[in-house]
């Protein structure tokens, strides 16, 4: 029924129930699709947002590896230049050659495989990154192996070096060489000369030709006067004598140039000379051999 306010008549309608059921069930499905409808529109927006920032953020990991794989190349220029030098010191050290296949490439993960399958484009300069870094560290840590090799070697030989005889222990011309039969002037014997004999003057230098410790100073009283030996180790044993004075003591270290005596007569001798030698592991050998052409004192 509607009442008016003035005096206009009543109005009365009559509405079945079942047409009230009807209109009822009309609006809760129109509010119910709306509802539907909103809240789909709102979840394909925040679904459109994530795609949106998960582009960039592939954008930016695309990014991110090409200048990591920049970054890398880079770096494999400046292993290639220490493989050059790396080769040079084998060489010097007496080594072999480093072994030519340092390359390959790494296994993928499982993370880089799911990564291939999202986005195969972000996915592959992923697995050559990988790749490439995998083969830079193989690479770097064969590098790093192979100079402590050389440089080990070169200390060794720069050790071996520094304690061979390769310098005359004093200046003169040779009176007398290394010989398994020769006349003794004093004696008037013949028999071995395990030395040379450099003549020289009383007083001149002796020198010592190679790194290593006094395992003797003094006079034994077996025909060489005053003499010195010099333990160089690897087996290098050095031996001067007829000295007319001793500048050093028992287990003193002299180096390659150090003055050990002075040239003198001492001993059975039948004049001012020097009498030297050298032992190889107990052996007398040339000390010729060994005198190395126009070389100084380090």
């Amino acid at each position: 029924m509607l009442v008016p306010h003035d005096n206009e008549r009543v109005r009365s309608f009559q509405v079945a129930w079942k047409d009230v059921r009807a209109i009822i069930s009309a609006v809760v499905l129109v509010v119910f699709l709306l509802g539907t409808f909103t809240v789909a529109f709102f979840i394909k927006q925040g679904q459109h947002v994530r795609s949106t920032a998960l582009v960039r953020e592939n954008e930016l990991l695309a990014a991110e590896v090409d200048e990591m794989r920049g970054e890398m190349e880079q770096l494999n220029r400046s292993i290639e230049t220490l493989s050059e030098k790396d080769e040079q010191y084998r060489v010097i050290s007496g080594l072999g050659r480093l072994a030519a296949d340092v390359r390959g490439a790494g296994s993928r993960s499982m993370s880089e495989q799911a990564l291939m399958h999202l986005n195969p484009e972000v996915g592959g300069k992923v697995n050559q990154a990988s790749t490439s870094l995998d083969a830079l560290n193989r690479r770097a840590a064969l590098l790093r192996t192979s100079m402590d090799q050389a440089l080990s070697a070169l200390q060794r030989n720069r050790e071996r070096l520094a304690s061979t005889p390769t310098i005359a222990p004093a200046s003169g011309p040779l009176s007398s060489l290394f010989s398994t039969g020769r006349y003794h002037p004093v004696l008037r014997i013949t028999r071995p000369h395990k030395g040379i004999d450099i003549a020289a003057r009383v007083g001149e230098p002796i020198l010592a030709p190679a790194k290593g410790v006094v395992r003797f100073s003094g006079n034994k009283g077996n025909g060489y006067g005053s003499m010195v030996e010099v333990d160089h180790g690897y087996g290098y044993v050095t031996r001067f004598a007829h000295a007319s004075r001793l500048l050093v003591r028992n287990g003193q270290t002299v180096k390659r140039g150090d003055v050990i005596a002075l040239v003198g007569a001492t001993g059975l001798t039948s004049g001012p000379h020097l009498h030297y030698e050298v032992e190889i592991d107990g052996r007398e050998v040339d000390p010729l051999n060994f005198i190395v052409a126009d070389a100084i004192p380090d």
